[in-house]
């Protein structure tokens, strides 16, 4: 599996974390506002890559540790 290299915050469009690899309206997972993850992997299915995230309140971000 590949795994994107970045950190950083993650974009959420309409309660929805969006693929940050595809840059469209790919939805990945739903987000609610009192979400909270920590080191969740998430696939997209359409580019075929793999993301480990950090989701806190709603707020999105790449995880840094493995």
């Amino acid at each position: 599996m590949q795994s994107q290299g970045f950190s950083g915050k993650l974009t959420v469009k309409d309660g929805f974390l969006q693929c940050p690899t595809c840059r469209g309206n790919k939805k990945l997972l739903k987000i609610e506002p009192d979400t909270t993850a920590t080191n969740l992997i998430v696939f997209c299915r359409f580019c075929k890559t793999e993301h480990r995230i950090d989701i806190s309140r709603g707020q999105c971000f790449e995880s840094r540790g493995q």
